[in-house]
């Protein structure tokens, strides 16, 4: 059971790898050289359709949101409070709007009562964009230039990568946030509750 428990949780970890591309070699643009332009064409989605960002998109959503019922099984036969799993998920607004949206995928549109979260989300403009990061400390930038191959250049501390996300909106479109930062808080609860749970020893955001 414990293997069964590591394997989804490298399945979350392979799904987040899956939208994060930081290799500057992937994320060049196209050039158009003529004798009368030249211009550079950039959006950062490598070719992705709509559907495959929406699939891999889908993809992270419910890796996240079906390590519940594992969890509460393992919990279960590993003498540990099967309550704790669903604890994380009431103080974790974020995993309460993973939850909701794998649902929908899998019951429809809206969900009873908002759903765990009561905002009754779903995911609007899916794309593939690049994040420029600077660090937390004081005089940390970050930039990029695209060489004449293509190939954007990044300089400074501060980190860069395209990731595959999107608006999450309520019932009455409004925005609850960012889907790639709402994925990560997601994960950052289970992983709290999995070294609570002994499965692993840290969290990857300390």
């Amino acid at each position: 059971m414990e293997s069964t428990i590591l394997k989804r949780i490298n399945r979350i970890d392979a799904a987040i790898g899956a939208i994060e591309e930081d290799d500057p070699t992937k994320l060049k643009a196209t050039v158009i050289k003529t004798e009368k332009i030249k211009a550079v064409i950039q959006d950062f989605r490598a070719g992705f359709s709509d559907q495959e960002l929406l699939n891999q998109v889908y993809t992270l959503i419910h890796n996240i949101a079906n390590l519940r019922d594992h969890l509460r099984k393992w919990a279960s036969h590993n003498g540990h409070n099967k309550a704790k799993v669903d604890q994380t998920i009431d103080n974790c607004f974020e995993l309460q709007i993973i939850m909701d949206l794998s649902n929908n995928d899998k019951h429809g549109y809206p969900p009873r009562d908002g759903g765990h979260s009561g905002k009754s989300p779903h995911l609007i403009d899916i794309n593939r964009v690049l994040r420029l990061q600077t660090q937390a400390k004081k005089g940390s930038k970050i930039g990029m230039t695209i060489g004449s191959d293509g190939v954007p250049k990044f300089t400074g501390n501060g980190t860069a990568k395209a990731v595959v996300t999107g608006g999450v909106i309520d019932k009455d479109n409004k925005r609850i946030g960012d889907l790639y930062d709402i994925a990560n808080i997601a994960v950052e609860a289970w992983e709290k509750l999995l070294v609570d749970f002994g499965l692993i020893t840290t969290t990857n955001s300390t």
